[in-house]
């Protein structure tokens, strides 16, 4: 077939294509009348038809040759077009402000995977799998290794191995979760062993499961905790009595140590060296609290779970440096002596509460009360305010009763140093709502009231009451979920009995 010039219309492009030109077709001589109807042809056009079909076939048959040429040629320029992007891309790449970036730079931005962020153990392998650069970078510098964290459904005992060796002799960052409800597997054990023979370079160890793991880390832990300087434990145990755990004693960085938070129903009489300590929360006995308290004088942050009601001792334990304390039975506060305390957190048994507060030298800050087994007493949490006059963020996490309410909007000298105020009202308390908004609507207008949380079902009253504050410049906002009274409690200091308040 003979070629034609085409060109391309996007760049102009002359190019030949082959067997561009076919002859030309002669049009039709058969009557519109046979081609159009369904009446018969005559004899004398039969041939005419027969001779017609036969031309254009022979032309269908040329222009399908002439597609599969120009079809090859388009395959073979795709082709090429894509190695053309290929050998772009590639040197393109070169290009890349990214390699043109210092090691140190990049190790820089590398360590923003380190904890306290998500997701930490599988950074480092994301990280070295990008390129062999990026490798080098990651594997030459021990510390992008150092977060250990299992968990019984992940498996990867390689993994483990492969860090501990890259993480050379840097402080580690070990989190060990077995299943509370199942003895340690073959594999577990022989992972626990592991990490224990780097036990003097525990920085931060974290420990879940049940009472065997504890056993075995009694067992293989003959060293001192040189570095260890944060503790959390949770373990579930069968048994009446305060599970005691004895190995974490030797522990001379030791600052912060939580125990069974989560598993609160579970004691644990834990031998710390309490006397280092700044932090501490856990679940333990009355008496088993007292004992430790005895010691932790440099306390700061301390959460207690108590399951029992027991008498306050004749001598408080006093706690000089304790700024902000947690409890789950606010009895034992008779047994402390907090003269620096900033803030408390427990339940509304107004009783204890109140005779703690008077006989405190403390300037408490922040006050939260939720919901506990008694109805409050309405004088009480009165006089609770009253021998508070520099709380500046009050909580009250529970159906305020109507004396209260009414007390605390007439008594505008209550709390003058009121910043924050949170507040729940029951169902239809109408005469609380109102004598509870008055009581901020005051506060904001004349004293130093800057925000309020209204814990309650919502009504055309009070949103247009809340609404009003709003317009004015104050945080004000209504809310009617019950997990969102959570809010007003920090983390760190939420223990069993707030927790039930949010559900």
């Amino acid at each position: 077939m003979a070629g034609s010039l085409s060109s391309c219309p996007n760049c102009m492009h002359v190019f030949n294509l082959p067997g561009a030109d076919l002859p030309p077709l002669a049009p039709t001589v058969v009557s519109v009348d046979i081609l159009e109807t369904n009446n018969p042809p005559l004899a004398s056009q039969i041939p005419m038809l027969r001779d017609f079909i036969s031309h254009r076939r022979a032309h269908r048959a040329a222009l399908d040759a002439k597609i599969a040429v120009l079809q090859t040629a388009l395959a073979t320029l795709f082709e090429q077009k894509v190695e053309l992007d290929l050998e772009i891309g590639i040197h393109e790449g070169a290009l890349s402000p990214l390699r043109r970036i210092p090691a140190e730079i990049l190790s820089h931005i590398f360590a923003f995977t380190l904890p306290p962020h998500l997701d930490t153990e599988s950074a480092p392998w994301a990280v070295s799998a990008v390129c062999a650069r990026w490798r080098a970078i990651i594997i030459s510098q021990p510390c992008f290794w150092t977060s250990i964290r299992y968990r019984w459904h992940a498996p990867e005992g390689f993994k483990y191995e492969t860090q501990l060796r890259r993480s050379g002799q840097s402080p580690l960052h070990v989190e060990f979760s077995a299943n509370k409800w199942q003895d340690l597997s073959v594999q577990e054990e022989h992972l626990l062993q592991l990490i224990c023979k780097h036990a003097s370079r525990w920085e931060t160890a974290l420990f879940s499961g049940p009472e065997m793991l504890f056993e075995r880390l009694e067992r293989s832990n003959q060293d001192q905790f040189a570095q260890l300087r944060r503790l959390s434990i949770e373990v579930d145990y069968n048994g009446d009595e305060a599970l005691p755990l004895n190995m974490f004693h030797d522990a001379p960085l030791l600052r912060t140590a939580h125990v069974n938070r989560d598993l609160w129903a579970f004691p644990v009489a834990m031998v710390l060296p309490w006397a280092q300590l700044s932090g501490y929360s856990g679940s333990n006995t009355w008496s088993g609290h007292l004992h430790a308290l005895l010691t932790a004088s440099n306390l700061v942050d301390c959460s207690l779970e108590i399951q029992e009601i027991s008498t306050a001792t004749q001598t408080p334990i006093v706690l000089p440096r304790l700024l902000r304390l947690s409890l789950s039975n606010p009895h034992f506060l008779g047994c402390l002596e907090t003269p620096a305390l900033l803030e408390l957190y427990c339940d509304h048994d107004t009783a204890p509460v109140l005779s703690f507060l008077r006989q405190q030298a403390c300037q408490l800050q922040k006050l939260v009360l939720w919901t506990g087994l008694v109805p409050p007493d309405p004088a009480n949490l009165t006089h609770i305010v009253e021998a508070i006059p520099t709380v500046k963020s009050l909580s009250l996490l529970f159906s305020l009763p109507l004396e209260f309410a009414y007390d605390f909007s007439s008594r505008v000298t209550l709390a003058p140093a009121l910043e924050c105020l949170s507040g729940s009202l029951a169902s239809g308390s109408d005469d609380v709502e109102a004598h509870f908004l008055q009581a901020i609507e005051t506060r904001w207008l004349y004293h130093r009231l800057k925000s309020a949380k209204v814990y309650a079902a919502d009504s055309l009253t009070m949103r247009d009451r809340v609404e009003a504050l709003r317009a004015q410049g104050m945080d004000c906002v209504v809310l009617d979920d019950p997990h969102s009274i959570l809010d007003d409690i920090p983390f760190e200091h939420r223990i069993s009995s707030a927790d039930d308040i949010g559900s």
